[in-house]
């Protein structure tokens, strides 16, 4: 079974090599996503609300786990103009419980996919451990993360490791107050836009009213409503910097084996399920640490 493992690692890493950083910038959205997917395999979309990337009308052996049926998503969205004919029959409905458990299975799917889930998230560990404990051995968690540099994130801080943590061992279920206000306070647009590629300039609006801030944060401290927000904020660096800590510390055992830049207001990272036992994990050197965070502060300032 080990020799099995090694090798699909070492087949793995050889089609990463392969491919060259020129040809990485043509590639489409969706061949970012399925770059290490084998797409005849069992697959999970996790909260794919109107657009799915992997649809099972296109012939995907996929699994739908949303927050909403089918009909309650059909409903929201009817008000939105968009095509609601592409939302797709959902089979898992979360309601706050681990995923595992709603599923009902572990090691069952081969790849999962994620487009601006993660950020909703208010226990990221729990999110990338319940993704772990779904995948097959060198199974795949493909996410699309939104660069907080542009989108109206802007000026809210980006998320740091002990952030995380501390929703983790707080075992949120729901968004703090604190991120509720992050959130709306600080929501920015530009000329008009809420998403935009990379520049220099930076937003020239906000989007909410001060007064309607003030109201949700009320709402998020005295009642138990769920209010959807961006809990977390990334950048490719800072991200990569939060999973390698999750990693050295032992609560997580996804290695990033792909990333692709920030395009437009996102960006791309694949995900393996290793090995991540105190018995094979690496420690990581001062040296390699200290890179990784002067890596991350170049990038955000």
């Amino acid at each position: 079974m080990k020799q099995t493992v090694m090798g699909a690692f070492r087949r793995l890493r050889n089609i990463i090599r392969t491919r060259q950083i020129g040809e990485d910038v043509l590639l489409s959205r969706n061949e970012k996503v399925f770059f290490l997917l084998d797409k005849a395999g069992q697959g999970l979309e996790i909260g794919p609300s109107h657009n799915p990337i992997a649809p099972k009308r296109e012939g995907f052996r996929v699994h739908i786990l949303d927050h909403l049926d089918s009909d309650g998503l059909r409903k929201k969205y009817s008000i939105h103009g968009v095509n609601i004919d592409a939302i797709e029959e959902v089979d898992f409905v979360w309601q706050g419980e681990k995923l595992s458990e709603l599923i009902g299975s572990v090691d069952c799917y081969d790849w999962i996919i994620a487009s601006h889930v993660i950020e909703h998230y208010p226990d990221v560990v729990s999110f990338l451990q319940e993704c772990e404990k779904l995948l097959k051995p060198m199974g795949i968690l493909s996410l699309v993360v939104p660069d907080k540099r542009a989108c109206f994130d802007y000026f809210s801080p980006v998320s740091s490791t002990g952030e995380i943590l501390d929703s983790y061992f707080q075992r949120r279920t729901r968004p703090s107050p604190g991120q509720v206000f992050n959130h709306f306070a600080n929501a920015s647009k530009k000329n008009g836009a809420i998403a935009w590629s990379l520049t220099t300039d930076s937003p020239n609006d906000l989007v909410h009213e001060f007064q309607q801030t003030l109201g949700l944060l009320e709402r998020a401290k005295t009642t138990e409503d769920y209010i959807d927000v961006h809990c977390w904020r990334f950048t490719p660096q800072v991200f990569s910097n939060l999973l390698a800590d999750l990693n050295n510390i032992g609560v997580v055992g996804l290695s990033l084996v792909k990333a692709f830049p920030t395009n437009g207001c996102e960006f791309y990272v694949s995900l393996q399920k290793v090995d991540n036992s105190p018995d094979v994990r690496s420690q990581e050197s001062r040296a390699v640490r200290l890179m990784r965070l002067r890596s991350t502060c170049k990038e955000i300032l």
